[in-house]
């Protein structure tokens, strides 16, 4: 029975350990991807442009355009386009 008890015992000293050490492993791990927003690489469709541009688009989506927009010249002169706004020539105003 002694046997048993300390077999047992062994067992939830391993597991415990282990836990630790698991712990103390994920903490180092970077975060998961899934939790940043999604990176858009291709410019998005006229009907993504219509929908960003009448609010239709939200949260981390939104971001991720924010983000593609103002980084991406094709995408700022469509947008300039829609709205009729004429490029700057090198001033600032």
């Amino acid at each position: 029975m002694i046997r048993i008890i300390l077999v047992l015992m062994r067992i939830a000293v391993f597991i415990v350990l282990f836990y630790i050490i698991y712990s103390v492993y994920k903490s180092f791990r970077k975060p998961d991807e899934k939790k940043t927003p999604r990176k858009i690489t291709l410019c998005p469709s006229p009907k993504i442009f219509i929908d960003y541009t009448e609010g239709r688009i939200k949260g981390s989506r939104k971001k991720a355009l924010d983000s593609h927009i103002a980084h991406c010249k094709n995408c700022q002169d469509a947008l300039r386009d829609v709205f009729d706004i004429p490029k700057n020539k090198g001033g600032t105003s």
